[in-house]
Formats: C-alpha cells, sequence, structure tokens
C-alpha cells in the first residue's frame, strides 16, 4: 500500500510541474508562412497561456494590371461641348504591412479562437491614364480643353497623359477575426483558417491631374470601369487567411 502511495505521489506531482511548465509565458514557440487577402507572409509565435498566443509578422501583397480600361470624357472650351475617350493603362496595387495579433482560445488546448490585433502599413494603388487625341483636340480648340468626367476636372499633361495615387487607409489598422486551428500547433505541423475584418479607414486620392472630386466618384467610377470593389471594401477590408505553421518547441 505505502509503495503504491508514493508511485501516486509521484505521478502526480510529475504531472503538477508538466502543467505549469506548460503555463510558462514564452515556453513555446512557431514559425510559419500565411497566404490571404492581405497577400503572402511570414509569421512567428509563441505562447503567452494554454489560452493566449500572440504572432508577429509580415504580410506583402502586390498586384499590376496592364489591362486597358476605357470610358468616356466630356470636352468643354468656350461653348464648345464634345466627348472623347480615356484610358487606364496600368494599375499597381501594393500592399505591404507588419502585423501583431493575439489569439484567444476560450478552451484550454482548443482548435477555435478570437482573434484581435492590428496591422501597420501604407496600403496604396496608383494608375496612369492617357486621354486619346488629346493633342488633335488642343490643336483644333487652340488651347487645352477643359476635360470633365462626371463632375471630376481632369487637367492631362500636354501629351494627355495623367496619372494618380489611390491610399487606401491608414497606417494603423485594427483587425477582428475568428480562427479554426492551432496558433502552436501540438505535432510539429499544423494548419490554421482564419476569418475576419480590418478597418482600413478611409481612402484619398491624390493626383496632379485631377481636381474637384466628390465623395461618391469612387462607387461611379467603379461602376463605370467595370472594377469590383466600392469605398465599403476600402474602409472594411475582409480578411481570409490560411497559414502553414511549424513548432519548434
Amino acid at each position: 500500500m505505502r509503495r503504491k502511495f508514493y508511485c501516486s505521489l509521484i505521478i502526480y506531482v510529475i504531472a503538477i510541474f508538466n502543467l505549469k511548465a506548460q503555463n510558462v509565458p514564452f515556453e513555446s514557440w512557431a514559425t510559419g508562412i500565411n497566404a490571404g487577402l492581405y497577400g503572402i507572409g511570414i509569421q512567428g509565435a509563441t505562447s503567452l497561456s494554454p489560452n493566449f498566443k500572440i504572432r508577429i509578422g509580415y504580410d506583402y501583397f502586390k498586384f499590376i494590371n496592364n489591362d486597358t480600361k476605357e470610358f468616356d470624357i466630356n470636352v468643354e472650351y468656350s461653348g464648345y461641348k464634345g466627348s472623347t475617350q480615356a484610358e487606364l493603362t496600368e494599375t499597381d496595387i501594393v500592399f505591404p504591412n507588419l502585423k501583431t495579433l493575439v489569439d484567444y482560445y476560450p478552451v484550454d488546448y482548443g482548435i477555435f479562437c478570437i482573434t484581435a490585433g492590428f496591422y501597420i502599413g501604407e496600403n496604396r494603388a496608383s494608375t496612369n491614364g492617357l486621354v486619346k487625341d488629346y493633342r488633335v483636340l488642343a490643336e483644333f480648340l487652340g488651347e487645352n480643353p477643359v476635360l470633365i468626367y462626371e463632375d471630376i476636372i481632369i487637367t492631362p499633361y500636354s501629351d494627355g497623359r495623367f496619372e494618380g495615387r489611390l491610399k487606401v487607409g491608414n497606417l494603423f489598422k485594427p483587425y477582428l477575426g475568428i480562427g479554426l486551428g492551432r496558433t502552436i500547433p501540438r505535432n510539429k505541423v499544423g494548419f490554421k483558417f482564419e476569418l475576419g475584418l480590418v478597418y482600413q479607414g478611409k481612402y484619398s486620392l491624390t493626383s496632379p491631374n485631377i481636381d474637384n472630386l466628390d465623395d461618391d466618384w469612387l462607387n461611379r467610377f467603379s461602376e463605370d470601369i467595370n472594377l469590383n470593389i466600392s469605398e465599403e471594401i476600402l474602409n472594411w477590408w475582409p480578411m481570409v487567411n490560411l497559414s502553414l505553421t511549424y513548432r519548434i518547441r
């Protein structure tokens, strides 16, 4: 009986020490790669407790579209009214973001988590455009004409080119989401799926060639060139993310 008692006591003590070791912050570590709507990224993670994990990483997305998008613009000058075509010849989108995210697991060592944190980076899009026959119009009218798209005034360069840069949201962007999978896998390799929203904030357009923008110009312009993007999507960016992690210890 005494031998059984001591054996049980030793097993109990070992279990307690193992449990306490698992509760030590920064005891477990993992690294991994991820892919989602902010691009491809790398991240490192550590355990704060059985319920809380923290991730720090970097995501990068770059997209270049050389497809031509055409739209009509009005031409006005000294009583003359007409129209011509303009085109967007190149669109460049870049999303570079650092991230810090905390995963909360309601159940110890479970697979469902609630994630909160933030992204830091200047998301931006730039485009180059061309007003067709601009030189011909300028020679015909004797002066550079006023070009109007909706209520937007376009003043291109002498060869008809114009450019714009869209800053998509703020530098600091809060994030909230949910996930399935372990931030630090029990085995060597694990997978995790994540779904959430990033609040990017207001967008802004800067250009030496464009003036008199109203609040709804982006929605109207997106409809005209069949671009599936809106003000709401830019403000509240949906996040879908899949990660592959490797447990270091």
